[in-house]
């Protein structure tokens, strides 16, 4: 991969990533009618439609990466792995996409070193949050250090095995690595989780035929 595609890469992870976009405050309840109490009495409340269950982000998100993978048409698929990027980013704080930000702008400046400085600080912050370390992948790769990029994007798919993207980048980080066979790998695995991820036929025979030239 060239320095510039590398760069380009690094920059489509960071600048595609939902987690500059605010999400809508809720909305404030009604004031109750004059004459009226705000809330019934305890001794009518139903326990169980009082707490209802909530799904957890966690809980949303591996039921979006299941049905990625069994979407129909192209237009699906890509809506719900639109919806798996914003629920991996929506727990992340403030503090971290403020450092979010500033990895960005560094490297708009091909300013690897602090982009990549920027990202360690973030996963400080909130080591819990996977998506973190596939950011850091993406400016690790664009910077040419392929080997640290496939050390975050392992813990990555330890965590969400379901990140069609972490997989995607390992089987660049792979094949430039020049491991044929690594890379294939893990682009099948994309494939699985994505049936329907663009130009993915067309990738698969490219790295098809570099591992079985290897194999000549």
């Amino acid at each position: 991969m060239t320095t510039e595609r590398r760069w380009l890469m690094a920059g489509a992870v960071l600048l595609c990533t939902p987690v500059f976009s605010a999400f809508a405050a809720p909305g404030t309840a009604a004031p109750a009618p004059t004459g009226q109490t705000a809330s019934p009495s305890p001794a009518k409340i139903d326990s169980s439609k009082a707490h209802p269950h909530h799904k957890t982000v966690q809980e949303r998100l591996v039921e979006t990466e299941k049905a990625l993978a069994l979407a129909g048409n192209d237009k699906d698929a890509r809506k719900l792995a639109d919806q798996a990027e914003t629920l991996r980013n929506r727990s992340l704080t403030g503090a971290v996409r403020m450092l979010l930000t500033d990895s960005q702008d560094a490297l708009g400046k091909h300013d690897f070193q602090s982009a990549e400085d920027d990202l360690t600080s973030a996963i400080t912050l909130q080591a819990d949050q996977p998506i973190l370390r596939r950011y850091r992948a993406a400016i690790r790769s664009a910077a040419g250090d392929n080997n640290g990029a496939i050390s975050d994007l392992g813990v990555v798919i330890q965590a969400d095995p379901g990140d069609t993207t972490a997989w995607g980048m390992l089987a660049d980080a792979e094949r430039d690595r020049h491991e044929p066979d690594a890379a294939l790998r893990a682009y099948k695995q994309m494939m699985l989780l994505d049936p329907h991820a663009p130009d993915a036929d067309k990738e698969l025979k490219i790295l098809q035929k570099e591992k079985d030239g290897q194999e000549d």
